[in-house]
């Protein structure tokens, strides 16, 4: 499990992220932010928009994360842009490309049930 640095709101806390697999096979990467009661849910970096994707492709969501959750992606070196957009209502998601290596360090267990979902 990989722990990272995650501020917001003029307050730093340590984040660790969950890999899911949403019901079409998608990546879904669950974010939890460690209180003095342990670990709770934060919110969903990804958003799933109906349609498959490839593997470690995700849609993130920018609606409830905002824009400056794409620049912490890239300084956690998690994954890199690959250009495309997607709308969903009034909403545009960037895509991104995660890094396999770095999936598997944060959530292996997660990881390797995300695996046998999407190849489902």
């Amino acid at each position: 499990m990989k722990i990272f640095d995650f501020e917001k709101n003029g307050s730093t806390y340590k984040m660790k992220l969950d890999i899911r697999t949403y019901s079409n096979g998608n990546l879904a990467l669950a974010m939890n932010i460690h209180t003095e009661d342990g670990w709770e849910p934060w919110n969903i970096l990804t958003v799933n928009l109906g349609f498959s994707l490839e593997k470690d492709i995700a849609y993130i969501d920018t609606n409830n994360n905002g824009e400056s959750i794409l620049s912490w992606i890239i300084r956690n070196k998690l994954a890199v842009p690959t250009g495309k957009t997607a709308r969903s209502g009034y909403c545009t998601y960037p895509q991104y490309k995660f890094r396999e290596a770095v999936l598997r360090e944060i959530d292996p267990d997660g990881y390797e049930r995300y695996l046998a979902d999407h190849a489902a």
